[in-house]
Order: C-alpha cells, then sequence, then structure tokens
C-alpha cells in the first residue's frame, strides 16, 4: 500500500528568526519523524530573513535581479541543508 503524502512548508523565519532556533527544529523533527512510519514527507523550506538580508544589500548595489534570485535560491538550500541536517540525511 502507497503512503500517502504531507507538504509542510517551513518558513525560513521559523528556521532562523534571528538565530538558529535550534528547540523549534528539534520539536518539529520529532513531530516528523512521528508521522514517517505513516506518511511520505516532504519538507520546504524557504530563506527567511538571511534571504531577505542579502537580497536587500545586492538591491542596494544595484546588482541585478539575476544575483537577488541567486543569493534567495542559495539561502533556501542553506536553510533545507540545516533541516535536512537534523534527520541525519
Amino acid at each position: 500500500m502507497k503512503k500517502e503524502i504531507l507538504v509542510f512548508s517551513l518558513g525560513g523565519s521559523l528556521i532562523v528568526p534571528d538565530k538558529v532556533d535550534y528547540r523549534y527544529l528539534e520539536k518539529f523533527s520529532k513531530m516528523i519523524k512521528s508521522l514517517t512510519k505513516k506518511y511520505k514527507i516532504i519538507i520546504v523550506t524557504g530563506g527567511g530573513k538571511t534571504a531577505r538580508n542579502y537580497i536587500n544589500a545586492i538591491k542596494k548595489e544595484k546588482l541585478g535581479e539575476i544575483n537577488e534570485s541567486l543569493v534567495g535560491i542559495m539561502s533556501t538550500k542553506l536553510n533545507a541543508r540545516l533541516v535536512s541536517g537534523f534527520y541525519k540525511i
């Protein structure tokens, strides 16, 4: 029998409000791990404040939308890598 899929959108501001919120990530990780027996889990992360800070710096220097997009993508990937670390992936 196929597992149902659950998708979670985890905003970057939840992951790193001002600094990495280990407590939140640990609680989130435990909840997700409890669901993995019954569901296939997909977690989508955002770039959050990290992305906004870098994008604003690029805007200020007028380095172009492509660079803004690339920094936003990399910030999102950074947060995704951090979250995945809580699952020993």
